[in-house]
């Protein structure tokens, strides 16, 4: 959480939401349940990071990345009940939601020159 370059910044971003994206779109159906400590808490630190990475990435206010993000977490829902074997859960989206609002304390905190965009 500083300072990145642009490009590096967008990167990490793009990475964390392709892996997001590809981790709850994937059939889970042969691993076995105690693998994951909770859901929830999963969603809240996946969200949590994927808001971190796109403050560093983008110069947005803090709306756009809570829009943009309460939307992927939703899409991503809908996905799962529609296009895999997993269920879509409402309460998944509102752990997302938490994440999201986590990193914003969190950022709230923070130096803002941590969020001080690097050109090139």
């Amino acid at each position: 959480m500083f300072p990145l370059q642009k490009s590096l910044a967008v990167s990490l971003f793009s990475a964390l939401l392709a892996s997001a994206t590809y981790g709850f779109l994937k059939d889970v159906s042969g691993i076995p349940s105690g693998w994951m400590p909770n859901d929830k808490v999963m969603h809240v630190l996946v969200f949590f990071g994927l808001t971190l990475s796109f403050k560093q990435a983008f110069a947005r206010p803090f709306l756009h990345a809570f829009v943009l993000l309460a939307i992927y977490g939703a899409l991503i829902e809908v996905a799962q009940a529609t296009f895999t074997s997993r269920m879509g859960d409402p309460l998944d989206w509102l752990a997302d939601v938490a994440g999201i609002l986590l990193a914003a304390v969190l950022v709230r905190y923070l130096p803002a020159h941590w969020f001080v965009r690097q050109t090139a």
